[in-house]
């Protein structure tokens, strides 16, 4: 006996060849439950089973799904018949309406017929589905009783092959085989039985049926019920499927069948050959089975898609019939070959009238060229082409405008066939477009000679401009502007601009006209009135008429110009080309025109006298201003002379008054220092002569100390000649500083002058409490001696280095590049530097003498250097400068020497002045 346990793997072998057929086929379990649907069948409703999880949730998922797609009117009758079936194990059929993918209900035919397993046990249905939708629709009665037939048929025959007295058969030869075949020949019977099954439902397949081995070879063949046969009826057993096809469709099926071979997955293509008949089309669908066998199935489409080619030719036609736009063909010749009805209504030709004609006559033949150059471009590539514009020509002789697009036909091969479009008329909003274009560009002449009125009071290049544009905008031959000199003894009208066509003589030949020879004009343009001639033959006055026609005028405009001031002209317009209407529009424009160039010539007179009245002011500022600065920089000079004046005195005589003592001193230190030695000599030769001394002279010696008053009394007149002699340098340090004793520019040597600044300030460079000691590098070169003035370069060296000085004392600075010697700076946990530098260069270059002084300080920022020799400008705080050193500074060495100083500084890179002093002076100082 055939454990049930093991009957599934056959019936995976039986489902996987189910879901290649192309009918919906289920069953369902001797408990009443479905456990199978078959691929086509989900296929048709558009829904899908989840994998995995236990057999229990899988078969209550496919009730769920077909409970689901069922009508839910038709639900419960199908429920009745199929458990009143059920209950007498009996064959059955039912009609319900089948939820398909698109979500439309379609009319199904479910045939079902009841399985047993080998012993006779009932196992449960197996049923397949059917589309009767379209039989319904027709009426067809007698399709209807066919299908019956066949399902009753296909019904029995499940019945007989699952009948008990087979089954009984089956068991008794089972009985009489050995037990170790039993269970071998029950899975080989069960295998049979779904072997029937499926050989029932292929012989109800209207398909070509097929299964192949690897090799393409047919081991198994079914015609189907296809009419068109285009593979031979005979035996193809062994046969390979590629010989018996075509060798266009071999290739694609050995294609799909490797395919098919390496992901084992289901494979289908479309194809079409021509028959005897006609030209057929065909689907191929190639799906895996086990032992690396294929099975192809192939079906005859063309009725369906005949019938889409049918619908969809329909609905175009109706698009076409219904379109507002007209739909043509051209051939590669450029004839209509096919024009839309609408044609007759939209440009009044009938239809018959335009197919076979050229397109050419239709066009205007200022657009042919376009129209060619189109075609040629869709014929030559396959990109997509922009739509061009053209004009057609109407019936009545008129011209409209229409936009077109348009592609080329191809054939397999890629060659063109013909050229099919689509155009609209767009003349209305051509005709809207030229008017706007016509409108903005009066607006544009309007705004331009407003800008240009507002930006420029050249009234040659107003009128100009005017002029040119007018001429241009109303496509005249002649414009002209006249201004009328009234101030003249005899007043006339001169010729001041024209715009006119090369053919037309100069106005401009002829600069003056009077006003007895254009009376008529003149008079009207003085009393403000707008002369418009469409016709010169029409014009009254002779003398006027001979003038015009004179220059070749054939219609005249003219309109009058009036400012405020007084001042009167006149804008002409002309046409030689005969008769020429003067539209409103172009009065209304022209008109503007005037009024702008009337305010344009008052503006102009106002701005001039404003920029007078303005340029007198602002010169009279300047002076004052000049005049201030003067003062200021004559004031702090005088206040900086007369300081540096006292207090060169006040160091003169101080440097006076303690010489004279020093002198004195100096002077007498080296006798002091030989009597002292003469005397101590004397003292040896005492103690040499007279020893031991006696006990009072003993006890003096000690008392004194002897021995070392004798080591230390010419130490100390050493002292005394030390600091007699640095009061000397002081004094002459002084004396050279102040340079009272000299008058007017010598030559002196720098270096005296910076070494006394620095002795000066020796005090500030010393270490001070919170302060480190300041050091000094002189780098002094080969300087030979400079015409200058001696006290006031000494002056700018103080203040420059004092600046320094108070630079160092005070910055509170990061780690930053240096220019005294280009390396990174120390600083303290305070922020503050270790070691503070001034370096002092000198040299020569060229015929200048150059001192650089510069410290590796915190810099300055951009702003603040050029503003560094302005007078009262000042980055200290206040109390501690006046901000006029650097600017005094700057007028000794500029004005008064004819030489340059400059500063060069960035933050965190120190600053340095650079001093530049002629070496012979300044001829005019």
């Amino acid at each position: 006996m055939v454990e049930e346990e093991e009957i599934p793997q056959d019936e995976k072998v039986f489902c996987r060849q189910a879901d290649t057929a192309p009918l919906m086929i289920w069953m369902a379990r001797c408990d009443a439950l479905y456990c199978y649907l078959n691929s086509n069948w989900l296929e048709f409703t558009g829904t899908y089973l989840t994998t995995g999880g236990p057999a229990s949730a899988r078969e209550e998922e496919i009730g769920n799904l077909w409970a689901c797609s069922v009508h839910p009117e038709d639900r419960q009758r199908c429920d009745n018949i199929y458990l009143e079936s059920f209950a007498v194990h009996d064959s059955f059929q039912r009609q319900y309406r089948l939820r398909r993918a698109d979500g439309k209900y379609r009319w199904i035919l479910d045939t079902a017929a009841p399985r047993f397993a080998v012993d006779g046990s009932f196992v449960g249905y197996i049923g397949y589905c059917v589309d009767i939708t379209e039989v319904l629709i027709q009426g067809s009665q007698t399709t209807l009783q066919e299908r019956s037939s066949a399902s009753k048929n296909f019904s029995l025959f499940l019945k007989n092959i699952t009948s008990p007295k087979r089954n009984g058969e089956l068991t008794k030869v089972l009985k009489n085989l050995q037990a170790e075949t039993g269970k071998r020949q029950a899975v080989e019977a069960q295998l049979s039985q779904k072997t029937s099954e499926l050989a029932a439902i292929l012989e109800v397949l209207p398909d070509l049926y097929f299964r192949l081995d690897t090799d393409g070879c047919i081991l198994d063949y079914k015609p189907g019920k296809m009419e068109n046969l285009y593979i031979s009826t005979g035996d193809c057993q062994g046969k390979s499927l590629r010989e018996c096809l075509p060798a266009v469709v071999g290739d694609r099926l050995h294609q799909a069948i490797t395919q098919v071979l390496e992901t084992q997955s289901p494979v289908s293509f479309e194809y079409t050959l021509p028959l005897p008949q006609r030209t057929n089309n065909f689907e191929a669908r190639l799906l895996p089975l086990p032992d690396r066998q294929i099975i192809v199935l192939v079906r005859d489409t063309s009725d369906k898609v005949q019938a889409a080619l049918i619908e969809s030719d329909t609905k175009f036609r109706t698009i076409i019939e219904n379109a507002n736009n007209i739909i043509f063909a051209l051939t590669l010749e450029g004839i209509f070959s096919y024009v839309s009805p609408n044609w007759t209504e939209i440009f009044g030709h009938e239809v018959a009238e335009v197919e076979g004609q050229s397109f050419v006559p239709f066009v205007h033949p200022d657009d042919v060229p376009i129209c060619a150059d189109y075609f040629q471009r869709i014929a030559t590539t396959t990109e997509k082409q922009d739509a061009i514009e053209y004009r057609v020509k109407h019936k009545n002789g008129t011209w409209q405008w229409h936009t077109s697009n348009s592609s080329a036909i191809r054939d397999a091969n890629g060659n063109v066939l013909n050229f099919v479009g689509i155009c609209h008329d767009t003349t209305d909003r051509k005709q809207a477009e030229v008017a706007l274009r016509e409108s903005v560009q009066r607006e544009a002449l309007l705004n331009r000679l407003s800008n240009q009125i507002r930006a420029s009071f050249d009234l040659n290049y107003i009128v100009e401009t005017a002029v040119r544009e007018i001429r241009n905008l109303f496509q005249i031959d002649r414009c002209a502007f006249f201004w009328y000199r009234q101030e003249a003894d005899l007043p006339y009208w001169e010729r001041v601009y024209e715009a006119k066509s090369s053919f037309l003589p100069c106005l401009l030949n002829y600069q003056e006209a009077t006003n007895a020879e254009i009376e008529l004009i003149a008079g009207k343009t003085l009393n403000r009135e707008i002369i418009r001639i469409n016709d010169v033959k029409t014009v009254g006055d002779s003398i006027a008429q001979q003038f015009l026609q004179d220059f070749g005028f054939t219609a005249f405009m003219s309109l009058p110009v009036h400012t405020q001031s007084g001042e009167i002209g006149a804008f002409s317009c002309g046409s030689c080309q005969g008769f020429r209407p003067w539209l409103d529009n172009e009065v209304d424009l022209l008109q503007a025109v005037t009024v702008q160039l009337a305010i344009a010539i008052d503006q102009a007179k106002l701005y001039t006298q404003s920029r007078i009245a303005a340029q007198t002011a602002q010169d009279k500022a300047q002076q004052l201003e000049t005049a201030l600065l003067e003062l200021q920089q004559t004031q702090a000079q005088l206040i900086q002379t007369e300081k540096m004046s006292s207090l060169g005195q006040l160091v003169a005589g101080i440097a006076h008054e303690i010489n004279n003592p020093v002198n004195f001193i100096y002077g007498n230190i080296s006798h002091a220092r030989q009597y002292t030695k003469d005397l101590l000599h004397l003292v040896e030769l005492y103690q040499q002569s007279y020893c031991p001394p006696t006990p009072k002279i003993h006890e003096q010696i000690d008392t004194i100390d002897l021995d070392f008053l004798k080591q230390d009394l010419p130490k100390i007149l050493d002292s005394m000649n030390v600091g007699t002699e640095r009061i000397r340098q002081i004094v002459l340090s002084l004396r050279n500083f102040s340079r009272l004793d000299e008058d007017g520019a010598k030559r002196v040597d720098i270096h005296e002058g910076i070494d006394s600044a620095l002795l000066l300030l020796q005090n500030r460079l010393k270490t001070k409490p919170g302060h480190p000691d300041i050091h000094v590098i002189r780098d002094y070169g080969n300087l030979q001696q400079v015409v200058c003035h001696a006290g006031q370069m000494n002056q700018v060296f103080m203040n420059v280095l004092t600046n320094a000085i108070d630079v160092l004392e005070e910055s509170l600075v990061i780690t930053h590049l240096s220019l005294v010697n280009k390396s990174k700076q120390r600083t303290n946990d305070q922020g503050q530097m270790t070691s503070p530098q001034i370096r002092i260069r000198t040299f020569i270059q060229e015929d200048s003498a150059i001192v650089s002084i510069a410290d590796n300080g915190p810099g300055m920022t951009e702003e603040v250097r050029k503003r560094l020799f302005d007078p009262f400008f000042t980055t200290k705080a206040v109390g501690k400068g006046t901000g006029m050193g650097l600017s005094i500074s700057y007028q000794i060495v500029v004005k008064k020497h004819g030489g340059e100083i400059q500063c060069i500084s960035a933050p965190g890179e120190g600053a340095e002045f650079v001093i530049m002093i002629p070496l012979h002076g300044q001829s005019s100082t």
